[in-house]
């Protein structure tokens, strides 16, 4: 077992004998060190002692290095550039990365930025991936996430999180633009893993309203592909509409009642804060729906 004492007081030191045993001259390494010459002494004393070698002796004049201290020059120098790299603060070259940055994000997010995100990361960052967890609390998520986006903040209560943008419901449809009451058409729900109902119906619910359910699924995907087909009609999110139902013919109406917009977030572990890696992906997100 490594004795965690056995440094204390000992990297100033190693410092200095870096220093003396390069400049093989006490007056120089005293400047470098900032020291005074008695003080340079009374540390190459010290260095005697811990070596049990006089590290320095005076040949014709000046001072010689013998050759316990010349075999202690490079791991010497190599022990202080680890102990610096140790403080130093990581770097990240997107360029010449290779790292496998992991988010949980959900379908209708994941519509609207990721074939932005995905070109950055092919062109500015072509050593890197980026994988993508389902959906589940922070408990039941790896450790090693990099990203959430999420509006349900309270199921990663330790993240930070940062506004990423808001959103809102509406109809979407394809084919003729629908009439009557909106509600009574045969509409998509949405229930994924883990929820009792569609967020829509608490909401409906809120305001005394109901709507038809003709079918229930797990996913926005799936719902807007059986609006894609013209029988149904769903409550979805505008961008994801915008997004991924603009192409394939599906057109959007506002809702009949009120609603607040969905906040979401953008969130992260508090240990990932100054990670260069991490910031660069979150500044990436950011940038592409600001």
């Amino acid at each position: 077992m490594r004795d965690p004492h056995i440094l204390r007081g000992k990297l100033d030191l190693l410092v200095a004998a870096d220093v003396i045993l390069e400049c093989e001259n006490l007056t120089l390494a005293g400047e470098r060190l900032g020291l005074s010459q008695p003080a340079v002494s009374r540390t190459l004393g010290r260095l005697r002692e811990a070596f049990d070698d006089p590290l320095l002796v005076r040949v014709a004049g000046r001072m010689r290095t013998t050759p316990r201290a010349e075999a202690l020059r490079a791991p010497l120098a190599a022990l202080l550039r680890q102990a610096q790299d140790l403080y130093a603060q990581a770097s990240f070259d997107p360029a010449t990365a290779t790292r496998v940055f992991r988010a949980v994000i959900p379908d209708v997010v994941a519509a609207v930025i990721l074939p932005d995100l995905l070109a950055r990361l092919a062109m500015a960052a072509p050593g890197c991936r980026l994988e993508l967890s389902p959906w589940r609390p922070q408990s039941e998520q790896p450790r090693d996430l990099d990203l959430v986006i999420t509006t349900e903040v309270e199921a990663f209560p330790n993240y930070r999180m940062t506004p990423l943008y808001q959103d809102h419901d509406v109809l979407a449809f394809s084919g003729e633009a629908p009439s009557g009451d909106l509600l009574d058409l045969k509409h998509v729900a949405v229930i994924g893993a883990g929820a009792a109902r569609d967020p829509v119906d608490r909401w409906l619910a809120e305001q005394g309203r109901a709507r038809r359910i003709a079918v229930v699924v797990p996913h926005y995907l799936l719902a807007l592909q059986l609006v894609v087909r013209g029988d149904h009609v769903a409550v979805l999110p505008s961008r994801m509409v915008g997004a991924l139902g603009a192409p394939l013919g599906v057109r959007c109406v506002e809702l009949p009642t009120p609603q607040e917009p969905d906040q979401q977030w953008i969130m992260h572990p508090p240990q990932l804060d100054a990670d260069a890696g991490n910031v660069w992906l979150r500044e990436q997100v950011l940038s592409i729906v600001c």
